[in-house]
């Protein structure tokens, strides 16, 4: 597989993505079991909308973040009963379209008043019931506090095309200790209880998004991922006096380790005694969370033609005008050629989409899916200068 993929960068070119299925499956399988079975399981689209067909197969929801989010799980065929329709904002008449193919058999969160509104009035035009789940705050600029989403469930029929079927929690993510689940946790377990008390409404759902932090650099280890802490987190989950249905959230934790990014040398230099490598590739196109002008040294392997040498140190940087484009700093290996193809690892969350992919109007690298079935070509290199330039519109079309 790897003699086949390398045949193919040589046709395609670099930098390309190469995101790993198989290995996607079974980190899947691998948290699922660990949290329990009993636990639904929700992929958040937005850490890579390329695993989105293959994630449909097996969470229990894809969580959509936009209208853009939506039309691709529209185009790619996503039943409805798998969508979990969120985002900070829905407007009228994007939530108008997403409602009519989700009807009520789609999941959909409620930002705030005005847009429970929104989505009562999208019940109506159908003539049916949607399933919302309002979105408690956790203090930040998303969601409700605890008294709105009391004051929603107590006041629930003046929407009366809406179900509430639960709420929907989300605080942050890169959360590499328990402590945090902890807290948030015995907060929701209480809110729940709370708010059915006081309302006299059962709450059938906890829809909780867990930011489970994860390691990208050569000195860091799994920590709230590892067995153990899985076991614990399952059992905070068991011991919620709250009783309904839970689902986790995960993005970046589930598509991590899934993901490389291969990028070429193209360029050597020493300059005051530092050895520089450029490649055709640079922070618009890869990113790591946490990483600062290329302090904090990720899993690189290098592929080569050429005899092995000394060991060297190298600051790696990319093709950008600007002297923040530095991947990494100081990288010992044996000595480096041009020609030799550099592979980023953990890559297959956001770091594909992070950066500023439209600068100075270079490329978008090609995207392949491999698995245990053979190799797929899912984006080609494609240029972005007519994205950048008035009047280059129809061009871009």
């Amino acid at each position: 597989m790897n003699r086949e993929l390398l045949s193919q960068l040589e046709k395609e070119g670099t930098p390309a993505y190469v995101f790993d299925l198989d290995v996607f499956r079974n980190r899947f399988a691998y948290l699922h079991n660990g949290i329990g079975l009993d636990t639904g399981m929700t992929f958040s689209m937005k850490a890579n909308p390329f695993l989105t067909s293959t994630a449909a197969k097996i969470a229990e929801h894809i969580e959509v973040c936009s209208f853009g989010e939506f039309c691709l799980c529209r185009h790619l065929g996503i039943r409805p009963e798998k969508l979990l329709i969120s985002g900070v904002l829905k407007k009228e008449e994007d939530a108008r379209e997403m409602a009519g193919y989700g009807k009520d058999a789609a999941l959909y969160t409620a930002e705030s008043p005005d847009q429970m509104e929104i989505l009562n009035a999208c019940g109506k035009a159908l003539g049916l019931t949607l399933e919302v789940l309002p979105r408690l705050s956790s203090g930040s600029q998303f969601g409700m506090d605890a008294e709105t989403v009391k004051g929603l469930i107590a006041h629930r029929d003046q929407y009366p095309y809406l179900h509430i079927k639960g709420i929907h929690f989300f605080s942050g993510t890169q959360k590499k200790m328990l402590k945090k689940h902890t807290k948030e946790i015995a907060m929701l377990d209480a809110f729940l209880q709370s708010a059915e008390a006081e309302t006299g409404y059962h709450l059938q759902m906890l829809e909780y998004g867990t930011g489970f932090g994860v390691p990208y650099f050569v000195d860091q280890k799994e920590t709230v991922t590892t067995p153990e802490s899985l076991a614990e987190f399952k059992a905070l989950l068991a011991g919620m006096k709250w009783q309904g249905h839970k689902s986790v959230e995960m993005g970046r934790a589930l598509a991590y380790s899934c993901g490389s990014y291969y990028t070429a040398v193209e360029d050597l230099k020493t300059t005051d005694g530092t050895n520089y490598v450029i490649c055709d590739g640079g922070i618009h196109q890869l990113h790591y969370d946490g990483q600062l002008r290329g302090m904090y040294i990720p899993n690189i392997d290098v592929i080569s033609t050429q005899q092995p040498g000394p060991e060297e140190t190298y600051a790696i940087c990319g093709s950008l005008c600007t002297t923040n484009d530095i991947l990494v700093s100081g990288f010992k290996h044996t000595q480096l050629h041009k020609g030799d193809i550099l592979v980023f690892g953990n890559t297959g969350a956001y770091s594909f989409y992070e950066g500023m992919s439209l600068f100075l109007s270079h490329e978008l690298p090609a995207v392949w899916l491999v698995d245990q079935n053979g190799l797929q070509l899912a984006r080609s290199r494609r240029e972005t200068w007519m994205l950048n330039g008035a009047g280059c519109a129809t061009i871009a079309e």
